[in-house]
């Protein structure tokens, strides 16, 4: 309630901008009552800039510090990167720390991104780390933490995983996901712990293309969740709650397959056992 009131107070009229682009913000502020003022472009850039800057002066305070984390920049556009910079530049937000990853074998000098932060080194200081590729022994230490297993039992199964995907964090969460998926990797019941098939996995490939990896993994999804996401593919990077209902009605015709061990599992063995593997290095 006190932010709504400090929102409402800096931000006035104008929050419909906000609301416009940021429909959530509904749940915090309310519905607006009235509409954005027409403007020529330009002049409608740098009135969202002015108040997206003051939004995050009202809601950044020493009691609730803010966090921004924005992952693969790379893809940002330009008018996206340099709201990112009026934010970071902006001497009159406190208690606010931006943190954003981006894949620095994927943009060159010319990159939009690399001239952004060209220009954000000369205007604010900020801190770079180079994230490399998980050791053996950080592989070790995620599946003995996500499996809660001690390590020295973990060990042979997490070689071999780290042989397959290189250290890559998000191939070895996602080869992970999918000897669940295949049944290679499991919770037993009996035993009350996790178990896994040495030499089913010894034998199956990873692609080290994440394009046609994710591929793969989509195709396993079932047909109708498919169908939907193609549909979806077609309307753009948003779509609201009624479509996204209307798509993943089921078809005529268009029934669900599985395959694998998977199909055979146990009913009480359910994705639930597999919540532990959802990292935040996805």
């Amino acid at each position: 309630l006190d932010i709504r009131r400090a929102i409402m107070k800096e931000i006035n009229n104008d929050v419909s901008v906000l609301t416009a682009v940021f429909p959530c913000l509904h749940k915090i502020i309310g519905e607006s009552t009235t509409n954005p003022v027409e403007v020529a472009s330009g002049e409608s850039q740098n009135r969202f800039k002015f108040i997206f800057q003051t939004f995050f002066q009202t809601i950044s305070t020493p009691a609730h510090p803010v966090i921004l984390f924005l992952d693969d920049l790379q893809w940002s556009d330009k008018l996206s990167l340099q709201l990112v910079r009026t934010l970071v530049t902006n001497v009159e937000t406190s208690n606010f720390l931006f943190i954003g990853s981006y894949r620095d074998n994927e943009i060159d000098a010319n990159h939009p991104l690399s001239v952004e932060l060209k220009e954000l080194k000369k205007e604010a200081s900020n801190t770079n780390f180079h994230v490399s590729s998980l050791t053996k022994e950080n592989v070790n230490e995620l599946i003995s933490d996500s499996i809660c297993m001690p390590q020295e039992q973990t060990i042979t199964f997490s070689d071999i995983v780290y042989k397959k995907t290189g250290g890559n964090a998000l191939f070895v969460t996602q080869f992970l996901r999918s000897l669940w998926d295949e049944g290679l990797l499991f919770f037993s019941l009996e035993s009350n712990t996790w178990k896994w098939d040495i030499e089913s996995i010894k034998r199956k490939e990873i692609h080290d293309d994440i394009g046609l990896f994710m591929s793969n993994k989509i195709l396993q999804l079932p047909a109708e969740c498919q169908h939907a996401m193609k549909l979806l593919a077609c309307v753009g990077s948003s779509c609201d709650e009624t479509t996204l209902s209307m798509f993943m009605r089921k078809e005529k015709g268009m029934k669900t397959k599985t395959s694998g061990k998977r199909a055979r599992r146990s009913a009480v063995e359910n994705e639930d056992h597999f919540l532990m593997l959802n990292l935040p290095l996805m």
